[in-house]
């Protein structure tokens, strides 16, 4: 009797031992999984902005007089060819200070006529010593000032038929007018300044998306590039357009340093107008037709069953496929009880270097490394697994976990 006493207890604490032991590979039998499928597909790598659209080259028309505007002879959206006649400014006050200037040419006109009469005279009275060194001085003096004049004169007719001329405001080239901010009768003045009247786009047909790029993207942004965007007025269309300039002077938006880029946007069809704003896409790099998976099997977290399970296999993996500058690191982590949680799992991995869970064709649970090229918010490029056995096109990576019941 006292025997059996001994020989219970002992049991109980063994059969306790082994059901701890075995519960792991127990409760990570007792799991059921949902699957992704490695598919083949494209995938492209892009950064994302946002940038308005403007004319190439916009010239701001004004005038150099102020005055009241007579006539204007063009309006919003009408094309114009270089020096057409825009609008005119009206004449009447410069119709007379003209006329106002030309009668003071006529004035020094005769002064000067009398005054070199009189110098002529003098001059030979002069050389017959009938009048004094003094008086010849004096009257060449007189005369040379009414030459003066006469000049003085000549330059302020000319001046105001010069500006005269800026009363007509012409094109300075060929366009389409996106803005007029001035009507006929309204007074303008261009004492410090010239007024704005006519804004003129050089060519509509072709424009340019100026983006602001934030440093940390910058890098990957190069002429050339391929850029595709959206309008809020044709959101189901997609548009192109080509890297142009990267402008090295540094913008702080927010106190985050961007770059503007200039990208150049063929609108043939006129679609696109000034000032729209676009969300683009700078397409970095490409992919075609290679080995692509779902993030959600490379974002799973096993639970602490299945981390047990796959434990052993994950640490000769790692010993044996990852590459020596991480393989350390990544083993100390899952031997440490501390990180060796769902939330810290493969927390050790670079950003290239990833894994998911599988089943192997055994149907046991299996774990593969592999290396990815480009990432989306969605997929992932597989460019190798790690082991040198790829799964194909159709292979199944676990992505969710659901209890039996």
């Amino acid at each position: 009797m006292k025997k059996l006493t001994w020989i219970i207890p002992t049991v109980l604490v063994i059969a306790a031992a082994v059901y701890f032991l075995i519960k792991p590979k127990l409760a990570a039998k007792n799991l059921d999984f949902t699957y992704v499928t490695l598919e083949k597909g494209d995938i492209e790598a892009v950064v994302s902005s946002t940038g308005t659209l403007e004319a190439i080259n916009t010239v701001e028309v004004g005038t150099q007089i102020s005055g009241t505007i007579k006539r204007i002879y063009v309006d919003y959206n009408d094309k114009v060819k270089a020096e057409q006649l825009l609008a005119e400014m009206d004449l009447k006050l410069l119709y007379t200070n003209l006329m106002n200037a030309e009668a003071n040419l006529s004035v020094a006109q005769a002064r000067l006529n009398q005054a070199k009469v009189e110098f002529e005279r003098d001059k030979a009275l002069f050389g017959e010593k009938v009048i004094s060194e003094q008086e010849y001085s004096n009257s060449k003096f007189t005369y040379e000032q009414a030459l003066s004049a006469k000049e003085a004169a000549m330059t302020s007719v000319k001046s105001i038929k010069v500006t005269m001329g800026y009363a007509q405001i012409t094109s300075p080239i060929s366009g389409t007018v996106i803005d007029r901010s001035v009507e006929e009768g309204q007074t303008v003045a261009a004492s410090f300044a010239t007024p704005k009247m006519f804004v003129i786009a050089e060519d509509l047909s072709k424009m340019q998306l100026l983006a602001d790029v934030d440093e940390s993207d910058i890098g990957f942004i190069q002429n050339g590039m391929k850029v595709r965007f959206t309008v809020q007025t044709f959101q189901d269309k997609k548009f192109y357009g080509q890297v142009s300039q990267i402008r090295l002077q540094p913008i702080k938006i927010n106190n985050v340093v961007n770059y503007q880029v200039v990208i150049d946007v063929d609108n043939k069809n006129g679609e696109l107008l000034p000032g729209m704003t676009a969300n683009m896409e700078f397409i970095t790099n490409v992919s075609k037709n290679v080995l692509l998976i779902n993030n959600s099997a490379l974002r799973f977290r096993p639970n602490e069953a299945m981390l047990e399970e796959i434990k052993p296999i994950l640490l000769k993996k790692a010993k044996t496929f990852l590459p020596d500058s991480i393989q350390q690191n990544f083993v100390n982590a899952v031997n440490n009880e501390e990180l060796y949680t769902p939330a810290n799992f493969k927390k050790k991995l670079p950003a290239k270097i990833d894994g998911f869970f599988c089943k192997n064709e055994n149907g046991k649970l299996d774990f593969k490394f592999v290396a990815l090229g480009i990432k989306t918010g969605l997929k992932s490029e597989i460019v190798k697994f790690l082991d040198d056995v790829p799964m194909k096109e159709g292979g199944k990576a676990i992505n969710t976990i659901k209890s039996k019941k």
